[in-house]
């Protein structure tokens, strides 16, 4: 009985490699991705100017594009002069924003202007996006202070998703990507002793942390509890694996996050981003909020509106969450699921089969969400409403 298994096991390895050769390989332009980086001081980590990305899951998307001047994957952005023409819109997010999996002219941004162009030319619209894998809104203060405004937006839209959170708090980050939370490459987020939230900024001398490929040493019970709670919130359990227990170890040995971490592992499996928050979660929340108060005083310095995308990947108490710290600091928020449910469409249809982020389709939705919005909010752009 073993030996038939192993024998259909092997027919099947094998006709899905044929399946490859023969039907995926000559169909893809590249089997690897090319990500060239520079570190930006007071930034951190962007894409080299004028390099080429090349980003591919294998079998979803085969996408090469040219960063811009800046090291966004976007167009050129426009002169000053230029920009103050119009009614420009500076659009700030993560991966989402992005967009590495789709040509620039199918992200949404340059959608957006498509769409406005015809259907709202009083309010002549441009854009630009500054986007970058692996940032929560903490570590894109750069992005608007450094880039964003010097074209002097008229508004800022702020692109929310599940993982922005996490992102968020550098612990977080350091459990997913590995990196050292206090040599990270980013701007991160940490609290005084007195409890008052500063900002450090990214470090160029940035490492990932010293761990083993080897089984988990003194593997217990609250790190087994913590990995398994982690992999139930939305967007926590997408990079939670094995690495990670190891980087939770290593950090638990460390006096400087040591508290925080067994207070987390501590408090129990009732514990959620909503009732009986544990402290990495708490302080996720924190982060986030001051975040949120950050740009919305940079951005009201500069005269200019602030909006905050709420996109599909978020529901039921994380969108509560996000959509409390909105309305608490007047923000107005934009729906991509509300939209959707308004127009009868799914949200797993504008996305990939095998990866989470936009199709163009998916691209052309968000387009159509931020149009709805500024039909009904033309005074961002200076024009009277109807």
């Amino acid at each position: 009985m073993v030996g038939w298994n192993v024998l259909f096991l092997g027919l099947g390895a094998a006709l899905i490699f044929i399946d490859w050769k023969s039907w995926i390989q000559p169909r893809a332009p590249f089997t690897e991705v090319r990500q060239p980086t520079r570190f930006v001081p007071g930034v951190g980590l962007l894409n080299e100017p004028g390099a080429e990305v090349r980003w591919t899951n294998r079998v979803d998307f085969w996408a090469a594009q040219r960063a811009n001047r800046w090291g966004f994957l976007d167009r050129e952005p426009p002169t000053p002069e230029q920009a103050a023409q119009t009614c420009h819109i500076a659009i700030i997010g993560d991966s989402y924003v992005e967009a590495r999996e789709v040509p620039v002219a199918d992200k949404f941004q340059v959608r957006l202007e498509e769409l406005a162009a015809r259907a709202l030319p009083e309010l002549n619209i441009s854009t630009s996006a500054y986007g970058r894998r692996a940032t929560g809104q903490i570590n894109q203060l750069p992005f608007y202070a450094e880039y964003a405004r010097r074209l002097r937006p008229k508004l800022v839209v702020l692109v929310f998703v599940r993982n922005d959170f996490m992102d968020n708090h550098r612990l977080f980050k350091g459990i997913m990507m590995g990196w050292d939370p206090d040599q990270a490459p980013y701007v991160v987020a940490e609290k005084t002793a007195a409890g008052a939230i500063t900002l450090r900024p990214p470090d160029l001398a940035w490492r990932m942390l010293p761990i083993s490929s080897g089984p988990l040493e003194g593997d217990f019970p609250a790190l087994r509890w913590l990995r398994r709670k982690m992999g139930r919130v939305p967007g926590a359990g997408l990079a939670f694996d094995h690495r990670s227990r190891l980087v939770i170890e290593l950090l638990a040995q460390d006096p400087r996050h040591q508290s925080v971490i067994e207070a987390s592992l501590s408090r129990g499996s009732k514990s959620s981003w909503v009732s009986s928050p544990m402290p990495l979660f708490e302080e996720a929340i924190e982060f986030t909020a001051f975040a949120l108060d950050e740009f919305q005083r940079r951005v009201a310095a500069d005269g200019a509106s602030l909006w905050l995308l709420l996109t599909s990947t978020l529901s039921g108490p994380l969108r509560v969450v996000v959509e409390d710290l909105a309305e608490a600091r007047g923000i107005p928020v934009v729906s991509q699921h509300d939209y959707l449910v308004r127009q009868g469409r799914k949200a797993r249809d504008g996305r990939f089969p095998y990866d989470s982020h936009w199709t163009p389709t998916g691209h052309q939705w968000v387009a159509e969400t931020l149009l709805e919005r500024l039909r009904q909010r033309p005074e961002v752009c200076g024009v009277s409403g109807a």
